[in-house]
Formats: structure tokens, C-alpha cells, sequence
């Protein structure tokens, strides 16, 4: 058996063993059930692609199927699994994988004992508040910390504050002179007030005995009522006195806080007082909300970098070989992507190389004659990479190159008996020997499901000695089915 033919064999079993695994973690079948599909409306789906993870109770258990916009408003459809049962007062919310991690649609089901509710109605949703609306209240909130230090600055602090102190210090001489002129001019009220009060004195003389023998029984009931509650009434007592102490500690401790504020000693002390201390708070506190925003724009470009893996190998019957690929497409916007894959080519790398030979004759002139040679390295592992472009929703196109040669080559997509499917041509290696001709690539895949594909197609129908049809098939998969894959690996220990 070939080298060729041992790759193609370990491929394709490397194939059905990834295919299995690949359906055995998504739970499908190739006739498994009709997935159940609802609607859910936000005020804002930023951070949910298509294919984002739906949960339930934190368990993954669908897919976002679409995302479009109706009436202002964000319409996903949610493609749950026939299992999943949703009942009457189900709703839907955008949530956080932790602080910083992707966001995903969580389903609350409803009330177990609700009526069911059927494949195509309209969840409510709810978008939690994003971290710009948490720096908008803590922008708003600083600006009046702000202006309350400021008017502590103007009221307290300089030459003016001293000028103010000054000025209540007058005010309360001038209160306390205008009370002396006050009490001097009603000098006669309060001589008839004192007269008032030595007539209470006599009446209180005449009515104190009365009132200490009345004072004497409510001291008896209170000396009898005091003794049945002794116990309670001393444990009120010590509470009261620690309460008291812990008051006179707090009462120290404020005393303590205010002295050194005046002092301009602390933090606080320094932001009342001094005006160099208030300008770098202010800097400071503008450079961290500025790296803030730097941090948050980050690490949503890094979120939306998306992962594409493919394996896939096809047959030529009519050349009696098999072509085999392996490597991935890196999505850095939902426009443009790069491709890096590795080939093992049935027919190897062409390679053409001239020699100049120089032959002395025997008059002694020289005679140079050019000789080009064509060598072909069998099973030489080529390389595609290249850089892919989204013209529009379903047409891409790509360049750079193909089995280790320059080329282009356009991708469309389309449905096809409600599974999609998609029609690629490409054309490359234009500078071969073959009458001047490229080589040319036609091929169609057909989408079983989200991961595996059937392919058919006819390869360099211009060079007769290699044209064939090509049939094969591939698995594809994503970042997302990398990190389910991982959580039910780690779960199953």
C-alpha cells in the first residue's frame, strides 16, 4: 500500500471516529428528531452571534438559529432540543458567562403546572444592564462628590474661609450685646417674673409634704415592682452601659477623625484642604475610567474572533487516488476570515528548474545550450492560505493560495431540501505546462447537520491525463463545540 493510501485510510477513519464523536456530543443522529424552535424579542441583543449557546438552569440545551431586527426591536429564534418542554409564562434574558465572559440566552421554562407552550411562540426578554450603564452612574456619582468637595473648598478652605469664621465670630458679639440691651429694657418683666417664682416656691413650700408622702407610696409600689423584676431589670442595666461605652468609643473615634480632617492629616483631610490633592484625584480617577473603556473595546474585539475547524477528505475514482485536508478558518469580523490548511495532493508539487551548461570546443570557443527540467515530488504535503472576504450574506470570496499555489476562488451558499448547502469553484497553479491551462476545482457540499457534510464534484476538467469527479465528506466545527466539548469531558470525571 502507498504512503498515500495509508494517509487517505487513517483520515477517513480519523473521520468517522470525529463524525461519531462529534454527533454523540451534540446528541444527534443522522435522522435525529425535528429540533423545536421559539421566538424571543430584546431591546438589544449586542454580544449574541448566530449560534450562540442557549440554557436552561445554566445547562446548554439550543442554539440561536437567526437574529434579525423587527420593529426596532432584536427577534432571535431559538432552536431548542426536542426534549426541552417550555410552558405559559416562559420568558428569555441575555446573561454573562461570568464578569468578562460570552454572553448566551437563558430560558426560564414557566410554571411546571402551566399549560405547554408551543413550538413558535414569542418569548418575553430582559437585557440585564450593560457595564456602560454601571460607568454612566459611577461618572454621575463622582461629578457630585465632585461639586460637594468643591463647595467644601470654597466654604472651609483659604483666606475666604477665615474672612467667614471671622464673621460668625462678630456675629455672635453682636447677638450677645443685643440680648444685654434686650434683657436691660424689660427689666420690669423680669422683676415680675421673679416674683412669679417666689410665689411658686411658697405654694411648692406648702404642697411638698403632700407630694413626698405621694412620692413615698410610688417609691414602695415601684421598691415592690422592682424587686419581682430584678433580674430583668439588671440585665437592661448592663446593656445600657455597654451601649454607653460603645457610644463613648464611638463618640472618641469621631473626635479623633474630625481633629485630623482639620488638621488636613488623611485622605480625607487632604481633599478638604488641599487643592493639588483634589486635581490628582480628579486625574486619577479620569485615567481609570479611561482604561476602562480601553479594557471594555479589548475585550470585545477579542470576543468576536470566531474558530472554524474542518477535516475533510474526498476520493478521485477517475485518477485512483484521494485528496485530504486539515486546518481552520479564523473569523476576525463577521466580514472577513483567513484560512490555513494543510493537503496531502495525490500528484505532489511540480517543480521546474532550468540548467545552463557551458561546453568548451576544441578551437577553444565555448557553446551554451539551456536545459529545463520538470520534477514532481510525490506526496508532498501542500498548504492552502488565504485570505476570504463576504461580499454578501451567503457569497464569499477568496485569494491567496491553494495547494501551495496562487489562485482565487467565490463561495455561495444556498438552502436546499431545508438543510444548507453550498456550490465553490476554484481556479489555480496558472502558470503550469499544461497548454497554458489552471487548474480548476468544482465542488458541492450538503450540510447533514450543523457538523457534518457529504461533498461531490469534478476536479481539473481542463487537464485530461487528471480530471476526475471527486466524492468525499468532512467534519466542522466551531470554538463553542470545543468548549462544550470540554465541560461534558470534565463533568464525566
Amino acid at each position: 500500500m502507498s504512503a498515500t493510501a495509508k494517509i487517505g485510510l487513517f483520515l477517513l477513519i480519523a473521520l468517522i471516529i470525529l463524525g461519531i464523536f462529534i454527533i454523540r456530543i451534540d446528541q444527534l443522529s443522522l435522522g435525529g428528531g425535528q429540533q423545536k424552535t421559539y421566538q424571543a424579542q430584546f431591546s438589544s441583543a449586542a454580544g449574541i452571534d448566530l449560534k450562540a449557546p442557549v440554557r436552561i438552569a445554566g445547562v446548554r440545551v439550543g442554539q440561536v438559529a437567526a437574529i434579525r431586527l423587527e420593529k426596532g426591536m432584536a427577534l432571535l429564534d431559538l432552536a431548542l432540543d426536542p426534549a426541552v418542554e417550555l410552558h405559559e409564562g416562559a420568558s428569555a434574558s441575555v446573561v454573562n458567562m461570568g464578569i468578562l465572559g460570552d454572553k448566551y440566552v437563558e430560558v426560564s421554562p414557566g410554571p411546571l403546572n402551566a399549560a405547554p407552550l408551543p413550538p413558535g411562540s414569542l418569548l418575553a426578554g430582559a437585557v440585564p444592564p450593560s457595564i456602560d450603564d454601571v460607568l454612566k452612574i459611577a461618572t454621575e456619582i463622582g461629578g457630585d462628590v465632585k461639586e460637594v468637595t468643591a463647595a467644601l473648598r470654597k466654604s472651609i478652605g483659604g483666606d475666604s474661609g477665615a474672612e467667614k469664621i471671622t464673621e460668625i465670630v462678630d456675629n455672635i458679639r453682636d447677638l450677645t450685646a443685643t440680648l444685654k440691651v434686650l434683657i436691660e429694657s424689660n427689666q420690669q418683666n423680669v422683676n415680675a417674673t421673679t416674683e412669679n417664682f417666689r410665689e411658686f416656691s411658697a405654694t411648692l413650700r406648702d404642697q411638698l409634704p403632700v407630694i413626698s408622702e405621694k412620692i413615698n407610696k410610688l417609691a414602695d409600689q415601684l421598691s415592690g415592682v422592682v424587686g419581682e423584676n430584678r433580674e430583668n431589670l439588671h440585665g437592661s442595666l448592663e446593656n445600657i452601659k455597654t451601649l454607653s461605652a460603645k457610644l463613648e468609643t464611638s463618640a472618641d473615634n469621631l473626635n479623633s477623625i474630625t481633629t485630623k480632617i482639620a488638621k488636613g492629616e488623611g485622605s480625607i483631610g487632604k481633599l478638604v484642604n488641599d487643592e493639588e490633592t483634589v486635581d490628582n484625584l480628579n486625574t486619577t480617577l479620569n485615567s481609570i475610567s479611561d482604561g476602562v473603556h480601553t479594557l471594555e473595546d479589548t475585550m470585545g474585539r477579542v470576543r468576536k474572533f470566531r474558530l472554524d475547524m474542518v477535516v475533510r477528505g474526498e476520493s478521485l475514482p477517475g485518477v485512483s487516488d484521494s485528496r485530504t485536508f486539515m486546518g481552520f478558518d479564523l473569523w476576525t469580523t463577521d466580514a472577513r476570515f483567513f484560512r490555513v490548511e494543510g493537503v496531502s495532493s495525490p500528484f505532489g508539487k511540480t517543480r521546474h528548474q532550468s540548467y545552463i551548461e557551458t561546453t568548451t570546443l576544441p578551437d577553444g570557443t565555448t557553446s551554451t545550450t539551456r536545459r529545463d527540467e520538470t520534477k514532481i515530488e510525490p506526496d508532498k504535503l501542500l498548504f492552502n492560505a488565504q485570505i476570504g472576504y463576504r461580499l454578501f450574506e451567503n457569497t464569499m470570496i477568496r485569494a491567496g493560495l491553494f495547494e501551495s499555489e496562487g489562485g482565487v476562488g467565490i463561495d455561495q451558499r444556498f438552502n436546499l431540501w431545508k438543510k444548507t448547502a453550498q456550490l465553490s469553484l476554484e481556479a489555480y497553479d496558472w502558470s503550469r505546462d499544461v497548454d497554458s491551462t489552471p487548474h480548476l476545482r468544482l465542488e458541492g457540499r450538503y450540510y447533514l447537520n450543523r457538523n457534518l457534510f457529504l461533498s461531490a464534484g469534478w476536479d481539473d476538467p481542463l487537464f485530461n491525463q487528471r480530471s476526475s469527479v471527486l466524492l468525499g465528506g468532512g467534519v466542522t466545527w466551531n470554538d463553542e463545540d470545543v468548549k462544550y466539548s470540554l465541560g461534558l469531558a470534565s463533568a464525566a470525571k
